[in-house]
């Protein structure tokens, strides 16, 4: 659905990480903020820890190869679509067409932001993960941040979902009942 043009500061496949394996030297990884990752992805009705790209601060510019719907949340990082000139507000599902671009000009509020694609964006699984690892080299697109020329696909075919919706003010924690980590 999307090749990486240019990756940004930093953009990674995140999902609810791999809790449990301490014990075998392994972090859990995972998102940096769960709540706006849970949000993006119950915008596409997805689960709330589906992989999602996790992007950092700036960037990634990504062309469009396959009209479809994707969901952003966190950080207001400047998203848009150049040639439609128009914005994507986090916190919305958008409708995406082929042939266009998705550039995140830089934080205009907050640092992370998630975008969701239908399903979840399709990574190998390691310890029943698809987080990027940068330190173990492992999980997402090859245990590394993206680089230009990479695809990401989503799980499902990538017209499910609903353009349009918009998550609530005040509406429920998508985190509701997950345990605190604090690290």
């Amino acid at each position: 659905m999307f090749e990486v043009v240019d990756p940004g500061a930093l953009s990674t496949v995140q999902d609810g990480g791999r809790p449990g394996h301490l014990d075998l030297g392994v972090p859990v990884s995972g998102a940096c903020d769960a709540w706006s990752l849970a949000v993006a992805n119950l915008l596409l009705d997805n689960p709330p820890d589906a992989p999602a790209l996790e992007i950092t601060l700036a960037g990634p510019v990504l062309a469009v190869r396959q009209t479809g719907v994707i969901a952003i949340a966190g950080a207001d990082l400047g998203g848009e679509v150049p040639e439609e000139g128009r914005r994507l507000a986090p916190g919305s599902s958008h409708r995406v067409n082929a042939g266009t671009h998705l550039r995140f000009e830089g934080a205009r509020w907050g640092l992370r932001a998630y975008l969701a694609l239908p399903g979840g964006i399709a990574a190998a699984s390691v310890l029943d993960s698809a987080s990027t690892c940068l330190l173990g080299g492992f999980g997402g697109i090859d245990g590394r941040a993206l680089r230009a020329g990479d695809r990401l696909l989503p799980v499902r075919g990538p017209t499910a979902g609903e353009a349009g919706r918009r998550w609530p003010a005040g509406g429920p924690d998508p985190l509701d009942g997950a345990p605190l980590r604090l690290i």
